[in-house]
């Protein structure tokens, strides 16, 4: 609707209020450039909206432009040109006011005109630009925004409390005037100097404002309005269930001293309007527990800010508080230790506890043995009530209260009595003490304890140390040398079951198994079995096995049995080749080692890849072979479990097995030689 009405003069709403000319009104090409040069005076154009209103519509917001220009030294001025952009709808227009020429009162230097152009919308932006005709490259751009009279302008505001600060973001339109005040609508109270530095400040729409503030407290609110006239205005009050407002500087309570030691009076000097409600509560463990019963009196002071609170028949004590209420926001106010007017010490003797009770004014005391309740926190009444009264007001007054020595985990309970509400203290010193006996019994089962156990913990590393490796599995792997070289395999995995009790696995104890799956498949079934139980693979070299494997790195197959299907070392090859080529992968080559037997093989016949393992030479290093499927480690020298294994050494070279063990070896190691030789 507001587009349409440009296209018609009445539809402008063009209005010429000056008598002095004629005003034409002529269209131009959309595309007009606009002029670049920018240099008439800035109160030469003015904007603003207007209510254009008419008998039969209701009225509608009208775009004013005023123009008012000294034509001195421009000769010739015949007009004014002026483009129109609205920017919501990326719409453009222009129109030339000119004068009739047969009119000398045209010649004038002053030009003034005022010019309700068209209806627009609220919170539409819109770029006006004038500039002379003819054009002597002078013009004047300025963007106007349609305000709504009853809106306010949005706005986002950051709290950053290590600078006290307020950082204000101002929604899409035109610029405001935002600050900060302290929203109190009392008059009762002098604020005024927490508001003296709220001076409003104007805030860019593209911009950020940081507003300052000297005290935090819950009534601190942000104001933000447009610059005109009764403008209505935008209020945020973020603090006032923000606990962070509810600083020192807010909970101004001040304790009232009064002669009367049988009452507790409080002043709270409020700020920002608010009062709180306030209760009385017993303060144990960092916990404030509201006492049932107790009325506090409100009464208001001759000053007008300040509230006093009070509550009768109480025993002023640090553990007995004023809890203040604001916004769901507590906060607790306590006696000092100074303003008690007596004090209690306990001293146990044989058969009795002495209570001494210093006191400053005529009291009552009471006392009772109780027993303790840690997870209430009460204390529950195993005795009858023992009392003591002073009667008159000195200085300072000594009174004994005797009661009887409670039994071990009982206390004593000591409270003062005259009064309606009143902390009850607990005492729990040591009952049992000068009880010898028992202390001398305690500490005996003490060091049997500690012995016993020193003595299990040796027995049990002995047996450690000792006991069969029932739970060790290895897989043994070696090459086809001969016929008495398995004989000699044999031998050392009867060995390895039967004297070292672990569960060995050999191929030629299980040739049914091998036949149905193949070598292969059956090797990696194995080594995976092996890994599941953190066993090991022990690789039994010879010089024949330098051999083949020289054989099998360079993939000559056709020689040494590397056709045979059945032939463990070339499945182990094959399977453990990529274990081989990981270099630095400690947790893969810790599993394996490579044992070899003194006489068939050296240690330059093992080849540069496997000295990455561990080697053993057989039988002269059979002590660290057992410490390695024992799985332990040991300290250095002297060191129980290496002695052990040497000690466990010379039963096994002892045992039968052994003997047979090393006879094979002996026939095999001659047999082989020979063969070799």
């Amino acid at each position: 609707m507001a587009r349409e009405a440009w296209r018609t003069i009445r539809g402008l709403g063009f209005y010429p209020h000056s008598p002095s000319f004629f005003a034409d009104v002529i269209f131009d090409d959309i595309n007009s450039m606009l002029p670049s040069t920018q240099s008439v005076p800035s109160d030469a154009l003015v904007l603003s909206t207007v209510e254009s209103c008419s008998l039969t519509a209701s009225c509608e917001h009208c775009l004013r432009i005023d123009i008012s220009l000294n034509a001195t030294g421009l000769p010739q001025l015949n007009g004014f040109g002026i483009q129109i952009l609205e920017v919501k709808y990326n719409a453009f227009h222009s129109f030339k006011i000119t004068r009739k020429k047969t009119r000398k009162e045209f010649r004038k230097n002053l030009w003034k005109a005022q010019i309700d152009c068209c209806n627009v919308e609220v919170g539409q932006f819109i770029d006006v630009t004038l500039f002379t005709d003819p054009n002597y490259s002078l013009s004047i751009n300025k963007r106007h925004f349609v305000p709504d009279p009853d809106g306010m302008p949005d706005f986002n505001h950051t709290h950053i409390p290590g600078n006290r600060e307020i950082e204000v973001f101002l929604s899409p339109g035109p610029d405001a005037i935002a600050s900060l005040m302290y929203k109190i609508e009392s008059g009762e109270c002098d604020f005024v100097s927490l508001n003296r530095n709220g001076v409003p400040k104007k805030i860019d729409a593209s911009q950020k404002l940081i507003l300052k503030y000297e005290v935090l407290l819950p009534c601190l609110c942000i104001e933000v309005y447009y610059n005109v006239t009764d403008a209505e205005r935008n209020t945020a009050c973020p603090f006032y269930r923000n606990s962070i407002a509810y600083t020192e500087e807010f909970w101004d309570i001040s304790m009232i001293d009064i002669s009367n030691h049988t009452s507790m009076h409080m002043a709270f000097n409020k700020k920002c309007d608010l009062e709180p409600s306030v209760t009385l509560c017993e303060k144990k463990n960092d916990r404030c527990t509201t006492v049932p019963n107790a009325t506090i009196q409100t009464n208001q002071s001759s000053l007008a800010c300040i509230t006093e609170y009070s509550i009768p028949s109480i025993d002023r004590d640090p553990h007995l508080c004023f809890k203040f209420n604001v916004s769901n926001v507590t906060h607790e106010r306590c006696p000092e230790a100074k303003d008690r007017v007596w004090n209690v010490t306990v001293d146990v003797q044989s058969f009795r506890v002495l209570l001494t009770i210093f006191t400053r004014l005529p009291s009552s005391y009471s006392a009772v043995i109780c027993k303790p309740n840690i997870s209430t926190g009460r204390c529950y009444p195993e005795s009858s009530v023992y009392d003591i009264t002073v009667e008159q007001n000195t200085d300072g007054e000594l009174r004994y209260l005797t009661v009887p020595k409670p039994n071990i985990g009982s206390c004593i309970q000591v409270w003062r009595s005259d009064v309606n509400f009143s902390y009850k203290h607990i005492f729990c010193p040591d009952f049992s003490q000068k009880h010898l006996g028992l202390v001398f019994l305690g500490m005996s089962v003490a060091v049997f304890m500690l012995v016993l156990l020193v003595f299990l913990t040796i027995q049990r590393i002995w047996k450690k140390i000792t006991a069969p490796l029932w739970r060790t599995t290895v897989l043994l792997v070696y090459s086809p040398d001969s016929a008495e070289y398995k004989t000699l395999i044999c031998a050392f995995a009867d060995f390895l079951q039967s004297i070292l009790g672990c569960e060995v696995i050999l191929d030629l104890w299980d040739m049914n198994t091998v036949s149905q799956i193949g070598m292969l498949p059956w090797f990696y079934q194995k080594r995976d079995l092996v890994s599941e139980r953190k066993g090991n693979v022990l690789l039994i070299w010879t010089k024949k096995s330098r051999l083949m494997f020289d054989q099998w790195k360079s993939s000559t197959f056709g020689t040494l049995g590397w056709r045979d299907p059945n032939n463990l070392f070339g499945a182990a090859m094959s399977c453990l080749q990529k274990d081989l080529e990981v270099e630095d992968d400690k947790e893969v080559l810790k599993n394996y080692s490579v044992v070899y037997f003194e006489g068939l093989c050296e240690k330059r016949d093992i080849p540069v890849n496997l000295r990455k393992f561990s080697r053993y030479r057989l039988l002269k290093d059979l002590y660290r072979l057992v410490i390695k499927l024992q799985g332990t480690t040991c300290l250095p020298p002297p060191c129980l479990i290496k002695a052990a294994a040497k000690y466990l050494m010379r039963k096994l070279k002892s045992s039968e097995k052994s003997t047979g063990l090393q006879r094979h070896l002996d026939h095999c190691r001659q047999n082989l030689n020979d063969g070799f030789g």
